[in-house]
């Protein structure tokens, strides 16, 4: 067991930069979410316009299209009164189904604005899994490995906060 005077300020510890860079992830995590919610939002707002539509319309054709166009049809043609109400109100059904099916692919393509905010979010939480069960394992901080100052490959280090500052190191060969 060595007892290493203070850490010098201009190299972090590797829980500080694991820390740091948690921290700049969340803040780029949330600017994701800010940018595709804004998108979802507007994309959102189009299937709610229809969806209100349909709804509109479906109420207003069961009533007004199938009693007014019912009787013309009955007027016009050998049909019953009955059976010209059916008419109208398959005809009016046909007409809401489409406009319900344009909302629902409007729906859709507003939740496929978030998928890309889910797919990072997931790979960010794999990402600090990965580096904090093991710091020198992660694909980015092996690229960065001057922010974790290992000895040597055949040495593992142990830190631990002895106050503000100081820090003991523990470091044991590895056979």
């Amino acid at each position: 067991m060595n007892h290493s005077g203070p850490r010098q300020q201009d190299q972090p510890s590797p829980m500080r930069a694991v820390v740091r860079d948690v921290i700049d992830l969340m803040e780029l995590q949330w600017q994701l979410l800010s940018v595709d919610s804004q998108t979802a939002r507007r994309k959102l707002a189009s299937a709610v316009v229809a969806g209100t539509a349909a709804v509109t319309l479906a109420g207003s054709a069961l009533t007004v299209l199938l009693v007014g166009l019912g009787v013309w049809i009955h007027e016009w043609t050998s049909l019953s009164a009955g059976a010209s109400i059916v008419v109208i109100a398959v005809v009016s059904f046909v007409i809401v189904g489409l406009l319900l099916w344009l909302a629902a692919g409007a729906v859709t393509k507003a939740s496929a604005a978030m998928s890309e905010s889910k797919s990072e979010f997931v790979e960010s939480l794999k990402w600090l899994k990965a580096t904090l069960v093991s710091p020198s394992s992660s694909a980015r901080n092996q690229i960065r490995a001057e922010d974790f100052d290992f000895p040597s490959m055949g040495e593992a280090r142990a830190e631990t906060a002895t106050g503000p500052g100081q820090y003991r190191r523990d470091y044991t060969a590895q056979n």
